[in-house]
Formats: structure tokens, sequence, C-alpha cells
């Protein structure tokens, strides 16, 4: 039996998200559902579970030792280990994001931002590569985000509280203005106007004001601080703020405006520090800014970028 091409690709999906250390459990429950939906399903998960366990088996070899003219060996540097070859089939596999909307409500693509409007009269606004579902019942309305970022301006109503859900975060609110920034590992809260309850898994609840942020790492609510709009907020206003800031989340920060997925070939390079104020619709004047000032060497593909050091 021939297996559709469509069902494998979100096999695939489905398949690097459960081995990326980033899954949820609500991940592992919609992988298993999906997998459950259909014997076709089935079978698609079946073949690249095969293919999964073959790349893990993949072993670097000894590098070469090559006889020069005076006798003496020299030992060879592989550019690329066979695993980090089959990190990148995988990758090359996969476009950016797009298990997102598979079950959520609503998904923006890379580099698209999108505003609606719920039916109570909240307004959401979503940053590129954002996921999330919205629910409406008689004593309640929520979003549930997956990934990205979303500015709420939640309308008033005393009776429904309006709840937010992201990772480990819940946040409470009856009427006001906030942005959540979940990157599928932190949180951060920033609100702009009125005040929110915050909360993690102990349930204690948290206020923040206006012109305040907080952030969750890991599972812990941390201290609230001052807010940071000009940073924080600053994809609202169409621009990207970095204040020495660490490569890994300047280029997690690029994913959600271009069709580009990153692999970091030498993990070193991630702490490196990026400053500078860029357009949020010219991802490239970033990448021009960090190859000029920083000790990086980055390799351009269709729909893939390798950063190692220079």
């Amino acid at each position: 039996m021939t297996t559709d091409s469509s069902l494998l690709a979100q096999a695939r999906e489905w398949q690097v998200l459960l081995h990326s250390g980033r899954a949820t459990a609500a991940d592992h429950l919609a992988a298993k559902a999906w997998r459950q939906r259909s014997p076709a399903h089935e079978q698609a998960a079946h073949e690249v579970d095969q293919l999964w366990a073959l790349l893990g088996q993949v072993q670097q070899p000894a590098p070469a030792q090559p006889m020069h003219s005076s006798g003496r060996r020299r030992s060879l540097r592989w550019p690329v280990s066979l695993a980090s070859a089959a990190l990148l089939l995988v990758a090359l596999w996969l476009p950016q994001g797009t298990w997102l909307g598979w079950y959520a409500d609503v998904a923006t693509a890379p580099g698209e931002v999108r505003t609606l409007e719920l039916g109570d009269g909240t307004i959401l606004t979503l940053n590129g590569a954002t996921a999330l579902d919205w629910t409406f019942s008689e004593g309640r309305r929520g979003v549930r985000l997956y990934r990205g970022e979303v500015d709420l301006q939640v309308a008033k109503d005393a009776s429904r509280p309006f709840i937010v859900e992201a990772g480990p975060a819940r946040i409470r609110v009856t009427g006001t203005r906030f942005d959540v920034d979940y990157d599928g590992r932190d949180v951060v809260l920033a609100v702009t106007e009125g005040q929110v309850q915050a909360s993690d898994a102990t349930d204690l609840p948290l206020p923040v004001g206006a012109n305040q942020q907080v952030r969750w790492r890991g599972d812990q609510l941390q201290a609230v601080q001052p807010l940071d709009a000009r940073q924080q907020l600053a994809w609202q206003r169409g621009k990207l703020v970095f204040r020495a800031q660490p490569l890994g989340e300047v280029f997690a920060a690029l994913e959600r405006s271009q069709r580009q997925r990153v692999i970091f070939l030498d993990d070193s390079v991630r702490e490196l520090k990026v400053t500078g104020v860029f357009a949020l619709d010219d991802p490239q004047a970033v990448l021009r800014a960090i190859e000029s000032a920083l000790p990086v060497r980055l390799v351009r593909l269709p729909g893939l970028l390798l950063v190692s050091r220079a």
C-alpha cells in the first residue's frame, strides 16, 4: 500500500515535535489522536517510526588520518557529523512551524500578522508563526496559545472571566489589554492596560498591572518587573529590538518572520550577544548584521540556515 505523501509529511512533523524536547503532554495526546484517526494515519506514523529508528543508528566514523610528506599524521575535523547530517535531513523534510495549524482554530505563517475579532468583541492580533484556540461558554471565555505571540484587547464582562493558557502560564482577566509571548519554553506576559491575575502550577494568583511584565521560566512564575515596551512590544510597531540578547533567542525571534529553519552546527555560538533595532519585515538585515559583527558563519540553503563559528 502506498502511503499518501501529505500524511507522511504530517507524521514527520509530529515525530520531530515529539523528539524536540519541547513537546507538552497536550502535544503527545494530540499526536496519539492524529495517529489513531485512520489506518492510513497509523501506516504513515509507522513508516516514519522506522525511518527515525534508522537515523538513530547513524554513528560518526573515526576521522581520517592522512599521511603527509613529513611522515606525520594530522587528524581532520569533519565539518558536519553524520548525526548532524541526519538532523539536516529531518529539517529539510519540514516547513517551519507547519504542525501548529493542524489542530488550532487559527494559525499565522511566519511573517504574517493577523487581527481578528471574537464574538464577544475581544480583539486578537497574532504575530507570525502563532497558533491558538478560543473557547466560549455561558460562564467562561478563553484562549489557549500553543506557540507564538498575541496581543489581546479583552472586552469587559465581569460575569465571564477571560482565561489565557500558554504552557505553564494561566492568566485571568475580566477586561483589559495585554501581550502573551510563548516560545515553547518560557512565557512572557506584558500588561499595557488594567490588571490581570497570573498563576502557575501552584495556582496562587499574582496581580500584574499596567506597564508591568512577568515571565514564567520553565514551570515557575518569576517576580513582576517594569514593562520594557520598546523591546517586548516592538513587533506591534513593525520592529525587532535586541539588547545584548543571545544569538539563540535572536534566531527564535527571526523564525516568526521568515520561513527558514535554523540549525546550530556549533552550540557555542548560541550565547553570542546581539544588539540592534531592525525592521520586522527585513530579516535579511539582521543576518547581515550578525555576519559582520559576530564570529559566525551562515550557510543559506533553501528553507534552511546553518549557523557555525567562523
